[in-house]
């Protein structure tokens, strides 16, 4: 029965990363109707900008509570950064083809895939463990759930509420 149960948060802890990717996904091409390939190449610079951050975070021993904020902190500067350039390039073929908007992101996946090379090599990297830094909840002797698993969950129907929410409130959803 434990098993079942452990098995059964793990399986929503998955769906709720997965549908955090999609969310991005269904976001770009759903309302914006723009062909983005590039949107993994995204996921994975936010990963190592995120593995930087956190490897930053820990030489300098700063407390776990702190680690969501510095991720978060490190995706909102990712996109300050690129986000302009990016939405300038796309911009220029909203009303293009399809095949231009394949053919930009696809530029745009090679492009990054270069730089996470050059930047942080071609070694697969590992983050400090924050998997378990943040503890774990234990519902039974042989039953534990790991605090940051809840933590994604929690995010994941925070903005399943929120991405509701805009598209049907707002005239950016209804599109």
């Amino acid at each position: 029965m434990l098993a079942s149960a452990n098995i059964l948060v793990g399986g929503v802890f998955h769906a709720a990363v997965l549908f955090l990717v999609a969310a991005g996904l269904q976001i770009v091409f759903g309302v914006q109707k723009i062909v983005n390939l590039a949107c993994g190449s995204f996921y994975a610079l936010g990963a190592y900008f995120g593995i930087s951050a956190l490897a930053w975070a820990a030489a300098l021993e700063v407390p776990a509570i702190a680690y969501i904020p510095i991720l978060v902190g490190s995706g909102l500067l990712l996109a300050i950064v690129l986000g302009p350039s990016v939405e300038r390039l796309l911009r220029l073929i909203y009303d293009r083809d399809e095949h231009f908007q394949i053919l930009l992101t696809f530029a745009l996946v090679l492009i990054f895939e270069d730089a996470i090379r050059l930047i942080w090599g071609a070694v697969p990297l590992q983050t400090i463990n924050v998997y378990f830094a943040f503890g774990e909840l234990r519902i039974a002797r042989d039953l534990a759930i790991p605090n940051y698993n809840l933590i994604v969950i929690a995010a994941a129907a925070l903005i399943s509420v929120a991405f509701g929410w805009m598209l049907r409130r707002t005239r950016f959803g209804r599109i």
